[in-house]
């Protein structure tokens, strides 16, 4: 194994400043080369990070860097074509989320993974946030006894004032283009129901998601999101989603009020509360605020019936991007990225990883289904290359 594994970027948009602090603060990783299409933008970064190797072409720095890790950050529709290209030049692959379109191609990612024998992890990052790996530690020491129930709830995110990190590129409209979002119609809850159903799952002590159930709205709702992002109010709108797990006793529910889709929720951005047979968590992820506990404000709340609340915090600096204390940009990048480099060097299968990545993508295929025909859809419906768009 190298002392310092050589890490080439791909795509130096709105994450890409978060996934380089995880490097440079990893005593074995080192950004050696980057590769934008935005020459200016590349040049910038390069200059201002110390990158000497600057790329334009992907294939380009695949086959010249000498390169042990490739980041994946570019537009959804290139996530698996580009990680399945790393995979079979021998490298291993960070990839953001969601990892695939549709199941075959992220299925193609990991055969070949396989054969390679690299690592793949996903850039699910709402398994590495600080608060979310304490709620699911204590669910693990047994402190609310058997987790039964899921509940999520999803408000506004609000962007700070002045991010502190690159929001850019100004032109982001493969994010709402039907094939290159990979959502079809739903290009919304595609790129960010997988965040949904992986936390739904690791708060379950990764029980697997067997059914969804999506209840859609139409019309109705007025309104644009973040500044950085070209989601505006869609025509069809999934406000609420229900799941049952394979385990029959355990369920789950999503529920949205936010000003894209035209609803409040003083809540603000992702928590969820997990209900045990003892007690429950409350927890603060990406953007939350308003967690309170007699009148103060609580990243983590800990109840059980036989003593009082448990209150925690996680002051790691806040957030870059929203008006958060949870440091989603950038301390949850930065704890997956330093996950992805620990399994490499200490040869260990990631926590997170394609076929987790992949199943995640088959749940919001099947959730989308379940709006389009206005049923529950079993995940296993979903197959190889049914896809949204």
């Amino acid at each position: 194994m190298v002392e310092t594994l050589r890490v080439g970027m791909v795509g130096l948009g709105l994450v890409a400043t978060s996934h380089l602090k995880g490097y440079l603060s990893h005593p074995r990783a080192a950004v050696v080369a980057i590769c934008d299409l935005d020459q200016a933008r590349a040049l910038r970064f390069a200059e201002e990070n110390g990158i000497e190797e600057v790329y334009a072409d992907y294939g380009d720095m695949l086959n010249e860097a000498d390169l042990d890790v490739v980041d994946i950050a570019t537009p959804t529709h290139l996530h698996a074509p580009m990680a399945l290209e790393a995979v079979r030049a021998g490298k291993h692959v960070h990839c953001e989320k969601p990892f695939c379109r549709f199941v075959g191609e992220g299925e193609a990612v990991c055969r070949a993974a396989t054969l390679s024998g690299v690592r793949v992890v996903v850039g699910e990052t709402y398994v590495f946030i600080s608060s979310h790996q304490k709620a699911r530690a204590l669910i693990e020491a047994g402190e609310i006894g058997r987790p039964l129930q899921i509940r999520q709830r999803h408000g506004d995110w609000i962007e700070r004032a002045k991010a502190r990190v690159y929001t850019g590129p100004p032109d982001r409209n493969w994010r709402v283009d039907p094939a290159r979002s990979g959502g079809g119609a739903y290009p919304w809850i595609f790129d960010h129901a997988v965040h949904f159903f992986a936390s739904a799952e690791y708060f379950a002590l990764d029980e697997t998601i067997a059914e969804v159930y999506a209840v859609k709205a139409a019309g109705g709702a007025s309104g644009s999101g973040a500044a950085h992002d070209p989601y505006a109010a869609a025509e069809v709108d999934i406000p609420l989603i229900t799941w049952k797990y394979q385990d029959e006793s355990m369920q789950g529910v999503w529920m949205r009020a936010e000003r894209l889709n035209g609803k409040y929720d003083y809540m603000r951005g992702f928590s969820t509360t997990i209900i045990g047979e003892e007690g429950q968590i409350e927890v603060l992820g990406e953007g939350g605020h308003n967690l309170l506990w007699q009148g103060k404000q609580q990243h983590l709340i800990l109840h059980r019936g036989d003593e009082n609340a448990r209150c925690l915090r996680f002051d790691e600096g806040g957030d870059d991007v929203w008006e958060s204390d949870i440091s989603y940009y950038s301390q949850g990048h930065i704890q997956q990225v330093h996950h992805l480099i620990d399994c490499i060097v200490e040869d260990r299968e990631p926590d997170y990883g394609g076929e987790e990545g992949v199943h995640a993508v088959r749940c919001t295929l099947a959730v989308i289904r379940s709006a389009e025909l206005g049923r529950p859809v079993s995940v296993d419906e979903i197959g190889a290359e049914f896809r949204a768009y």
